[in-house]
């Protein structure tokens, strides 16, 4: 997208100047291993009768047996926190506990020297509902429908679930303080998004805010160039408040597997982020085997992808595994993925032999680590590749 209306965007978002990219993501110069731990999983943890530190103390022995070195922490996931925060009322399975949850997990992974990314959905409030009155009323989305405002009520999407209005000033306002008030309270390595970004390519979605910019502007953007530039401004303004804040914090985004999905289906000009360098790293999902029916998605070819992605740019790659797929639920998976247990470990394998690869993240942390039958023998195969030389 335009680079000028970036600049603009970023008058309004702060001050400062953008410091140096840093790119190491672990702690060695071979390919670093990570973890995506979720908030489902996050979830059990805290409701689990056994009490979350004993939970936490089985996470950190599985981290530290397949030596994990970085983990993507869900922190905000459905406009709720795991910490105490001005923004977002605290997520609901941390009724009753009287400490820090988030502080707990920080320094019991760095004292392990395992480094901690803060992962943020930064639009979604709810996918299961449209009914506003199920929300926190301390949610921002709940605060911005209900306070008798009318004009806060398009910082707000209600289509199919409902969503944070990524065309907001406000709303970007809102995730860049929420990141500020992250870095400024505890010690995290990183900050990290996922792949959702636009839920919806239907028009309706956000009509009342694209007729209000294409009334305000001689030569509007089409509808879907817009929708890329507002998530552009974000990136961007994201990255540029971090770097202000901590020029050593990594910011990471892990899109769609497809540049082209991305692209025209979740507004995400991912080609943009990392020719304009608004990201430390990209850590596509390529949750594919080697034998996918659509050559084009097999792992080594998607692999090659990305990697031309990012030539030439300071953006470092790293690669998303899909160890959820030892049960696959996909017809096109099935037949490679319930006749081979070593997918994930080749792709390890060939992950730590690339030197353009920076490491490689698995999902999920649940699927990794579970002892049931095939996934079990999915990790065996995954410690064999993490302890051979390459």
């Amino acid at each position: 997208m335009k680079k000028i209306c970036i600049v603009i965007a970023l008058i309004f978002c702060l001050v400062g100047c953008t410091a140096p990219k840093v790119k190491d993501i672990g702690n060695s110069g071979s390919a670093q291993s990570g973890v995506w731990i979720s908030y489902s999983e996050i979830n059990s943890m805290l409701l689990s009768e056994n009490g979350f530190k004993n939970e936490f103390s089985q996470v950190l022995f599985n981290l530290k047996e397949l030596e994990i070195e970085n983990v993507y922490l869900h922190v905000r996931a459905f406009c709720d926190s795991l910490y105490p925060s001005k923004y977002f009322p605290k997520m609901k399975a941390l009724d009753g506990y009287d400490y820090d949850v988030l502080e707990y997990i920080t320094k019991t992974l760095k004292a392990e020297n395992i480094k901690v990314h803060a992962w943020i959905n930064p639009y979604r409030v709810s996918t299961s509902t449209t009914d506003i009155n199920t929300l926190d009323t301390d949610s921002p989305a709940y605060i911005w429908l209900s306070d008798q405002i009318p004009e806060n009520d398009k910082n707000v999407c209600v289509s199919g679930g409902i969503y944070l209005n990524p065309a907001e000033p406000e709303v970007r306002n809102l995730v860049i303080n929420e990141i500020k008030e992250i870095l400024e309270n505890y010690d995290v390595d990183g900050i990290h998004f996922d792949d959702y970004f636009y839920p919806t390519t239907e028009t309706s979605f956000d009509e009342i805010s694209y007729k209000n910019y294409s009334e305000n502007n001689q030569n509007p953007l089409s509808l879907e160039d817009w929708r890329r530039n507002n998530v552009n401004l974000l990136i961007s303004g994201c990255y540029d408040a971090i770097k202000y804040k901590n020029s050593n914090v990594i910011f990471s985004v892990s899109p769609m597997a497809s540049l082209d999905k991305n692209y025209n289906n979740l507004y995400a000009d991912v080609a943009e982020w990392i020719n304009g360098e608004y990201v430390d790293v990209i850590i596509p999902q390529i949750y594919f085997g080697f034998s996918y029916p659509q050559e084009e998605f097999r792992f080594q070819n998607m692999l090659e992808t990305w990697k031309k992605a990012v030539k030439n740019s300071n953006v470092g790659l790293c690669i998303g595994l899909g160890c959820y797929k030892g049960v696959p639920e996909l017809e096109e998976d099935r037949d490679e993925w319930e006749n081979n247990f070593d997918i994930i470990s080749r792709q390890v394998e060939i992950c730590k032999k690339d030197q353009t690869v920076e490491g490689y993240v698995y999902f999920s942390y649940s699927s990794l680590f579970s002892n049931e039958y095939p996934y079990k023998t999915q990790r065996e195969n995954i410690i064999k590749a993490v302890n051979t030389n390459g």
